[in-house]
């Protein structure tokens, strides 16, 4: 099961188009990132992640907005590839994987998005949430999220192509795992998964419901 959960995430983050949210990006690039605003904004909205039903309350209660309906057509087609890909993979598992949800947010000057999904397989729920500032040129160091979370992270990978660490237990001790994800739009590695900016994610792992 928990093998199923870093397919399922690399199926996401590869189908996302190289051009999302480019022309929707508000945030100044000569200004400092607003790593703490965005951070707890996503705390607000993620910190509760029982399941796919608390998250998406959750979300709307710290005043994000559904985003599914008006997202940018880049954003639909790399929900459906993400959605076609992931539900391959947990079905050939024989689990069930939920329909995503989009919520969307400007933090700070910056246009964000967060989508939550949902697997169950053998009797395990993976709950996901994460956030994308796609198009972001500008990274969140590591040390700033270990300060605000006020641990270290277990793992890193910080190369120029693309940057990926990780924490455990994550925003909170019921949670899995929060990851920091950063890959520059110039990097070579986009050629592969698509994808340049920020993204966070935040996950939970119980019984299924």
């Amino acid at each position: 099961m928990r093998n199923l959960l870093p397919l399922i995430a690399f199926a996401a983050v590869a189908s996302a188009p190289s051009a999302l949210a480019h022309d929707d990006h508000v945030g100044a690039t000569d200004a400092p990132y607003p790593a703490i605003e965005v951070l707890n904004a996503f705390r607000d909205g993620c910190g509760s992640i029982a399941n796919q039903a608390a998250a998406s309350a959750s979300l709307t209660a710290a005043g994000w907005t559904e985003g599914g309906a008006f997202a940018p057509i880049q954003l639909v087609q790399f929900l459906t590839f993400a959605q076609d890909a992931g539900g391959e993979a947990v079905n050939a598992q024989g689990g069930t994987m939920s329909d995503m949800e989009v919520f969307e947010k400007t933090v700070a000057g910056e246009r964000v998005f967060i989508v939550l999904s949902e697997i169950k397989v053998d009797g395990t729920r993976v709950s996901g949430c994460r956030l994308f500032d796609l198009g972001e040129t500008r990274a969140i160091p590591a040390q700033t999220v270990t300060d605000w979370l006020g641990a270290e992270p277990i793992k890193s990978v910080d190369e120029n192509v693309i940057k990926v660490h990780d924490w455990e237990p994550g925003l909170a001790p019921e949670h899995d795992s929060f990851q920091l994800f950063f890959v520059p739009n110039d990097s070579p590695f986009k050629a592969m998964v698509k994808f340049d900016g920020i993204a966070f994610k935040a996950d939970t792992v119980g019984v299924e419901d």
